[in-house]
């Protein structure tokens, strides 16, 4: 059975936005975050990729980052919501792109560069991390994470409230908070 705050994070995904043409519902999800995820991930019927490349991919496939792309009535994203809801395991995106060219946007964002040119791994698609640099972003840097994505939706608060991020035509960032 699907929680309550489930079928309100289901309604929310999925909800039309006005003016928009439908999007697809994906899944930015981190199988470091449980020893069921990246089974799970495997065993479904959805269409996924790793973000990671080449032997990076198999070495760390069952703590790598996933994007998966999701389906309202699917049991993995009913799993998702019941087993992660809270946890920090994932983020939720809508766009109108393919699967492969969100995969693409999204592998550019795996390594980060400080001043003097050292490499560190960045975890965005963690939401206690995407949810603290979504609004800190600069005009420049908000149009290069949103590229082909229309809304990132993730949990706060112990899983207590659903944020939505949108990238607005007016250039901004707009946050809305849903409480569950």
């Amino acid at each position: 059975m699907v929680a309550p705050q489930s079928d309100l994070v289901i309604r929310q995904l999925w909800q039309p936005i006005e003016g928009r043409t439908p999007e697809k519902v994906y899944a930015l999800v981190d199988a470091a975050r449980s020893e069921s995820i990246y089974p799970k991930i495997m065993a479904a019927k959805a269409e996924s990729v790793c973000l990671h490349r080449g032997k990076m991919a198999k070495e760390l496939a069952w703590v790598a980052p996933y994007l998966v792309r999701l389906q309202r009535e699917d049991t993995l994203t009913k799993w998702l919501l019941d087993n992660g809801w809270g946890e920090s395991q994932y983020v939720f995106v809508r766009s109108s792109a393919t699967l492969h060219e969100l995969k693409r946007h999204f592998r550019t964002f795996l390594t980060v560069y400080d001043e003097e040119g050292k490499s560190f791994l960045f975890r965005f698609y963690d939401p206690r991390v995407l949810g603290v640099y979504l609004p800190t972003c600069n005009e420049q840097e908000l149009k290069i994470i949103y590229g082909p994505v229309t809304g990132y939706y993730m949990e706060k608060k112990e899983g207590k409230q659903l944020v939505e991020y949108l990238y607005s035509d007016a250039l901004t960032l707009v946050q809305n908070e849903i409480s569950l």
